[in-house]
């Protein structure tokens, strides 16, 4: 049996350049992604260090996305 109000947290690491330039432009279309879905813009995804989403799953996350 799941939880239908358990509150999932999740951590998009997104490219500069790429991904959050997309997830940006969505924004600015109105189009909506769930609350819990946290947008940290980074540099590059080519570079991004293993301890980062290592370091967010250790703080409690439910889930952690690259996206370039």
């Amino acid at each position: 049996m799941t939880d239908t109000n358990y509150k999932y947290q999740i951590v998009a690491y997104s490219c500069t350049y790429c991904a959050y330039n997309a997830a940006d432009l969505a924004g600015g279309l109105r189009m909506q992604y769930p609350p819990q879905v946290k947008i940290v813009e980074i540099p590059c995804t080519g570079k991004i260090d293993i301890l980062l989403p290592l370091k967010a799953i250790e703080a409690g996350v439910d889930g952690v996305m690259v996206a370039g």
